[in-house]
Order: structure tokens, then C-alpha cells, then sequence
């Protein structure tokens, strides 16, 4: 085993549990589907602005936005957690971790949705609600599963897949060697962007579902668009490329472009991503740039490097955006629906929507964005931080890690030259 180097501390604003602009990535991501609910919603219901630029913006910003905003959460997930990893955890006390992060917000949100749909259509069904519960919903390749409660939390499904396999997946690819991990990542890479047609050109639902909530014929199909975006093996491919960069990173191995070229390969690859066909925007599109920026990023926090991330507002947003992400589209749709409906009802609005002024627009968008963050923060106060500080295990602390003078970011201890190539 090779022995890590001599290390000098991180530069003020990296430390290893919080690299801050990953999380104001974070904060960007949930403002991206956020805007990708409003903006379809909108377009959906036959609105347009009057101004032209407007809405170029806004189709430019959010037409495409809410599936690489999840893929790129996928990405940031398996980063982050093997980059935090510590010596000596145990399976145990990371599922309890997790569980703790995750599931109590998922239930007040899951329990939320049960009575507004309830309400609205009828209760849920047993099978429906329990495999929501226990976040197994995706595996059911029919949208009436994994999109009935919140319409959302189909990505935690993923993510509990993802949390499940970590610890057996870590200690694998901790002892790559380093091109094994840069193999790892084009392979997973090519996989994302090969695989879901291969798989909807061989395979078809027996029994499709007879209306869809989101209309998949131009992603592939219904076998295209679920395999594709959301059957959680597939999306395996984006958590372990995050592992694989992650495990780069952290032994200095990682060669990337810095901050600024990240960023803009990132916008071009934005561009691309609105023009390509079947399911490639919904996320496999944006896969190589999303990764590209994650580890610069990440690069920045440990050097003390440019980044324009670690502004406040953005970091906050992103500390909050799990609760942001589960709450948000049940305000869009629950207030603003309802206030709709009954305009329309009242003959107060006509329907389809008309061509409205661009500063009604932007209006709605900031009324909509703030009431959400409102209901976010709420359930982040009462019940996120809240059920992290009482649930989650206190046996291992975070492992710190340090850098080489070139900048190069190395476990401390020799407890952790796991992660170190052999």
C-alpha cells in the first residue's frame, strides 16, 4: 500500500464534510426544476409571453432543465458521499445516517400528498401508497406508481437503490487503480447514453399504462422513458461516475479542466442538451459536462480556488434543498392549481391561457418560488434538521482530509489510505 505523502492543512473555506460549492450547485439544481415545473406547467396550460426574449429565456433556462438537475443530483450524491467517507464506518451506522437525512422528510411530504390526492381523486390504492412508503415505487415500470404522491420523490427511490449498494461499491472501486476508476467512469458514461435504446428498441410494456401524467412518446416510449429516467439500476450509472470521481479527487489524481472552462463547457453542453432527440435530455445529455464541473468544483473547495458558488444565498438554498425539492411542486400545484381553477370557474380567466405580459410572468415565477421556499424552510426547521440531531448515529467522526503542497487532497490519517491507490 502506498503511503500518502506529507500534508499540509486545507486553505480556509474547505473543509471535508462541507464542500461548499458543491452545495450551492445544490441551491442552482433546485432552482433549475423548479423553474422546469413552472415553465411546462405554464406552457402546458397554452401560455406565452408577450415579450419574445422572455420566453426564449425561459424555454432556453427550463424547457429541458429538470432532468439533468436530477442527474446531476445523482452525480453530486455518489461525489459527495464517497468523498466524505469515512475509516471504520460501518454499513449500519451509514444506512442510519442516511435514513435519518432522508426518510422523515419523505413521509411528512408522502403523508401531504396522500390527502391532497385523496382529496382530489380518491384514495390512493394499498400497493400504490406502501411501495411509496418504502420508496420502491420505480421498480414498477407504470407511471400510476412512481408518479402519484409528490410527483417527486421517484428520485429518492433511486437514491435508496444507490444508498443500498454504497457500501459494498466503495470498497470495490476504492482499490482501482486510478485508470481502472477513469475505465469505470467512460463505461458508465457510454452506458447512460447507450443503453435505454438498446433497451427500447428490443423490449415493450404488455400493459402501458392507458393515460400518462407525463407524455413520454418523444423519450423512447413508456419502456424508453422508464428505463431511461427512472428504473434505479440505470441510474446507478450517474452515482457511480460520481464514486469514480470522487475517489480521483481525494488522491490528487483527477485531470480536469479548472473552474471557468467548466462552466462554460457546461452552458454549451446546455445548448446541445435542448436539441437532442428521444431521451438524452432527460438526463444522460448532460452527464460528461455535469461531472466535468463537480470535480473543478470540488477541486476549488479543497485548493482555495475561484469559485462563484460559494455565495451565501446559493448555499443556503442548497442546505435546504432536499426539503425544497420534495415541497415545492406540491405548492405549484396544490395553491396556484386551485387559485387557477377557480378563476376559471368564476369566468375570470379564460382557458387557454392568453398571451400574457412578460412582469406577469416573472411575478408568478417570484410568488411561486418564494411561497415554496417558505414551505421549504418550514419542513426543513421542523422536520429535516430536527430528525437528523435525534436519529442519526454519533460513533464516527468526519474524516478529515488534507492536501499536499501542489494541492493535491489526501486522507490524514493512515487509517484511510484505503482510499489511496495501491
Amino acid at each position: 500500500m502506498r503511503k500518502a505523502p506529507s500534508t499540509t492543512a486545507v486553505p480556509d473555506g474547505s473543509t471535508a464534510g462541507h464542500l461548499v460549492s458543491l452545495t450551492g450547485l445544490r441551491g442552482i439544481l433546485a432552482i433549475t426544476v423548479f423553474g422546469a415545473h413552472f415553465f411546462l406547467s405554464f406552457s402546458f396550460a397554452g401560455g406565452t409571453f408577450d415579450s419574445a426574449f422572455v420566453q426564449d429565456v425561459f424555454h432556453v433556462l427550463f424547457s429541458r432543465s429538470g432532468g439533468p438537475a436530477v442527474s446531476c443530483f445523482f452525480l453530486l450524491s455518489g461525489f459527495v458521499l464517497t468523498y466524505i467517507a469515512r475509516p471504520g464506518d460501518t454499513a449500519r451506522s451509514f444506512y442510519r445516517r442516511r435514513i435519518a437525512k432522508i426518510y422523515p422528510v419523505h413521509l411528512v411530504t408522502a403523508a401531504i400528498a396522500f390527502v391532497l390526492v385523496a382529496v382530489d381523486y380518491g384514495v390512493p390504492g394499498a400497493k400504490v401508497t406502501l411501495a411509496h412508503v418504502f420508496l420502491v415505487q420505480n421498480w414498477v415500470p407504470s407511471q400510476w406508481y412512481y408518479l402519484t404522491m409528490t410527483g417527486l420523490d421517484w428520485s429518492l427511490s433511486c437514491e435508496a437503490f444507490f444508498y443500498l449498494c454504497f457500501p459494498v461499491l466503495v470498497p470495490v472501486l476504492a482499490r482501482a487503480k486510478n485508470r481502472q476508476l477513469y475505465a469505470a467512469a467512460a463505461i458508465c458514461t457510454v452506458l447512460a447514453l447507450a443503453l435505454p435504446h438498446v433497451v427500447s428498441r428490443t423490449f415493450a410494456l404488455t400493459h402501458p399504462d392507458p393515460m400518462e401524467m407525463v407524455p413520454t412518446g418523444d423519450y423512447g416510449g413508456p419502456i424508453g422513458y422508464w428505463f431511461a429516467y427512472v428504473f434505479p439500476p440505470m441510474r446507478m450509472a450517474e452515482f457511480v461516475i460520481g464514486i469514480a470521481l470522487a475517489l480521483l479527487v481525494r488522491r490528487g489524481a483527477w485531470r480536469g479542466p479548472g473552474v471557468a472552462l467548466a462552466l462554460l463547457l457546461t452552458a454549451a453542453g446546455w445548448g446541445v442538451n435542448l436539441h437532442l432527440p428521444s431521451y438524452l435530455p432527460l438526463g444522460a445529455g448532460m452527464v460528461i459536462p455535469f461531472a466535468l464541473l463537480i470535480a473543478a468544483l470540488s477541486r476549488a473547495d479543497i485548493t482555495g480556488g475561484w469559485s462563484p458558488l460559494r455565495w451565501r444565498p446559493l448555499v443556503w438554498l442548497g442546505e435546504i434543498s432536499l426539503s425544497f425539492y420534495l415541497t415545492h411542486l406540491l405548492v405549484q400545484e396544490q395553491l396556484f392549481s386551485r387559485l387557477w381553477t377557480a378563476g376559471v370557474d368564476a369566468d375570470l380567466l379564460p382557458v387557454p391561457l392568453p398571451v400574457l405580459s412578460w412582469w406577469v410572468g416573472l411575478l408568478s415565477f417570484t410568488a411561486q418560488f418564494l411561497l415554496a421556499l417558505a414551505a421549504a424552510w418550514l419542513i426543513h426547521r421542523l422536520v429535516e434538521r430536527p430528525m437528523v440531531r435525534l436519529l442519526r448515529p454519533r460513533d464516527v467522526p468526519p474524516l478529515p482530509i488534507t492536501t499536499t503542497p501542489g494541492g493535491a487532497p489526501q486522507p490524514r490519517s493512515a487509517e484511510a489510505t484505503h482510499l489511496v491507490e495501491k
